[in-house]
């Protein structure tokens, strides 16, 4: 086992009042008793909204936060107490922070990084080689990194990452403001990591379930659901059909059933079944000119209705 963790909560301070001489403080929990294991080589979604507590989970997990109750094993080691020695074992790649240095190419980070995890010449260059060819990187790791674009910055992140060979990777949001082809190639690559203990943290589940097998899902800091991927793959999710037509209103909402108008040249079907999308969209597009259409299956909102429901039930 990797990571295990047992009623593990983090609690944070903040001021609810300030007087002349004292503040009034109140407390927020940002992770709510959250029990879990992850085992070798499993690819693990860490999912949930903005503010769900999947970075102070990843930060407690890593050691940079002392959880408040509860406790967590990294490895089998307390996290803080053997952060240096775990640290050693781990990589990381964070979608909004760098570990690039701006005006430098990514080639003195790597070689920087080869000394830091005293890699060996021969074990640094054949990994370096294995890397770069995979993400198709070669062409830009000698350039400064100010000079590339947010795909080639990532892959040269996830890189610098991997150098050292790490047994587990942790990813926050790693495709965050990408284009499809480079989020794509990204997805690809870390399908072939097979023999390593991902954490992907992500509020995209449909992205999370093309690599990993097992999904958490965190509500407001509690773990609300612990599934197999393919646990979720037969859900009947309801599907919205949004559309922009330039045509006259009177058509669109004579021709295609159960549309609503949301403004001027814009419409939506909604809560259709898998089996209706495709009739649904077939009807759309043989009556109306179409400018543009989007065919949405929020899943991870339905599951937090779904659990938030049951959970009301009890």
């Amino acid at each position: 086992m990797i990571i295990e963790a047992r009623n593990l909560s983090k609690k944070y301070k903040k001021v609810k009042s300030k007087r002349l001489f004292k503040k009034e403080y109140s407390e927020s929990l940002a992770v709510k008793d959250v029990t879990l294991s992850i085992d070798k080589n499993e690819h693990i979604g860490l999912v949930g909204l903005n503010g769900s507590g999947k970075s102070t989970l990843i930060k407690m997990i890593l050691g940079i936060l002392q959880p408040s109750e509860g406790f967590v094993k990294t490895f089998g080691f307390d996290p803080i107490k053997y952060r240096q020695k775990n640290a050693m074992h781990i990589g990381i790649v964070f979608g909004q922070r760098s570990q690039l240095r701006w005006d430098l190419p990514p080639i003195d980070t790597l070689k920087l990084n080869k000394e830091i995890y005293q890699i060996p010449n021969r074990v640094f260059e054949k990994q370096l080689a294995k890397l770069t060819k995979l993400l198709n990187a070669e062409s830009f790791l000698f350039q400064p990194v100010r000079t590339l674009s947010l795909g080639q910055r990532m892959k040269a992140e996830f890189i610098t990452a991997l150098i050292h060979d790490p047994d587990l990777i942790v990813l926050d949001e790693p495709t965050i403001g990408l284009d499809v082809v480079t989020k794509k190639s990204i997805v690809e690559f870390l399908k072939t990591l097979t023999k390593k203990t991902i954490i992907f943290t992500s509020h995209d589940l449909e992205e999370v379930e093309s690599i990993c097998s097992r999904v958490l899902i965190l509500d407001k800091g509690a773990l609300i659901l612990n599934k197999k991927i393919k646990d979720l793959e037969n859900l009947d999710i309801p599907t919205t059909i949004k559309f922009t037509s330039q045509e006259s209103c009177h058509k669109i909402l004579k021709n295609v059933v159960n549309v609503q108008k949301i403004s001027e040249d814009s419409y939506e079907v909604k809560n259709l079944k898998k089996d209706e999308v495709k009739n649904v969209l077939s009807l759309i597009t043989s009556e109306v000119n179409i400018q543009h259409i989007e065919v949405k299956r929020s899943k991870l909102e339905y599951l937090l209705k779904e659990t938030a429901k049951k959970s009301g039930e009890l």
